[in-house]
């Protein structure tokens, strides 16, 4: 995923509270509302936007006490972070003659998996004229 393609998102938290707020926000970010967007009319025409939208996230807390003390100290942490992207995948076009999906073509991963399988293929062409 390209940033100019989607939207990043980032978060991260330091106390209960603020981790608790950043899985709620993470979790909103999966909305329908974010996958399809606002229809737009043009004519006998909708267009309805598509989108890909992933989401991950984590929330971690740990507490303690050093167990040969002989004062009971107590210590406690938390920590938590998530992200979420979504880049354009089709584009739905109702009109008069029915519904059309026409796909968006990231041209930057055919671009990579071009050039991808080009090396595959260079190194596989060595090893064999190296063992032939």
């Amino acid at each position: 995923m390209s940033e100019e393609n989607g939207i990043v998102r980032q978060w991260s938290a330091s106390n209960m509270e603020e981790g608790l707020d950043v899985v709620e926000e993470i979790f909103e970010a999966a909305d329908v509302e974010e996958v399809f967007g606002e229809p737009v009319e043009a004519g006998d025409y909708i267009v309805i936007p598509a989108a890909e939208v992933f989401v991950a996230g984590g929330l971690g807390m740990g507490f303690g006490s050093d167990p040969e003390s002989e004062t009971e100290e107590f210590g406690a942490g938390l920590g938590g972070g998530g992200t979420s992207s979504g880049r354009p995948v089709a584009a739905i076009v109702i009109g008069p003659n029915g519904v059309v999906v026409e796909p968006i073509i990231d041209v930057t991963k055919v671009g990579l998996a071009f050039i991808s399988a080009m090396a595959g293929l260079v190194i596989a062409v060595n090893r064999m004229n190296r063992h032939g």
